[in-house]
């Protein structure tokens, strides 16, 4: 079994999906990971480091999001199935940049690409909510983090 990382291996990587390109925060060498869970992504991005461990490991997530829990829910009804090999991500903007935040702090990857099931409003949601509320995160945590090993 391959020695799995707990903490952060460099600075947070975000990327979008936009139609067929994909957009990145910052350039560099990146691997995307495909996972229908956690425990999966953990495992797949464990042993890409690994493999490579210049690489930067970032994991796909399907994308729902809305101001509120229920408008997210009521829109992934709405939409067409996932093919369920993906992390689903259903609800809020800030819980969306938690479990982003999360994902890097925990050094399970080193960020996310969002992949939004829908145009309508997610992409702005993304842009103006979650990437501002995901840096806060990360920049808190680091800052934390810091004062606690000082």
């Amino acid at each position: 079994m391959a020695h799995l990382r707990i903490a952060p291996t460099g600075p947070l990587r975000i990327g979008v999906v936009l139609g067929d390109r994909v957009w990145l925060d910052t350039p560099g060498d990146v691997v995307r990971v495909r996972a229908a869970d956690l425990r999966g992504v953990t495992q797949k991005a464990a042993a890409l480091r690994e493999e490579r461990p210049n690489v930067h490991a970032l994991v796909d997530i399907d994308v729902m999001i809305a101001r509120d829990a229920h408008s997210a829910r009521a829109a992934m009804a709405a939409a067409p199935p996932t093919d369920g090999t993906t992390l689903l991500y259903v609800g809020t903007p800030v819980g969306l940049a938690g479990l982003i935040a999360d994902i890097h702090a925990l050094g399970i990857a080193d960020g996310a690409v969002l992949i939004p099931l829908t145009r309508d409003g997610v992409m702005d949601l993304i842009r103006d909510e979650v990437l501002p509320e995901v840096r806060t995160m990360v920049s808190l945590h680091t800052e934390t983090t810091a004062c606690r090993t000082a």
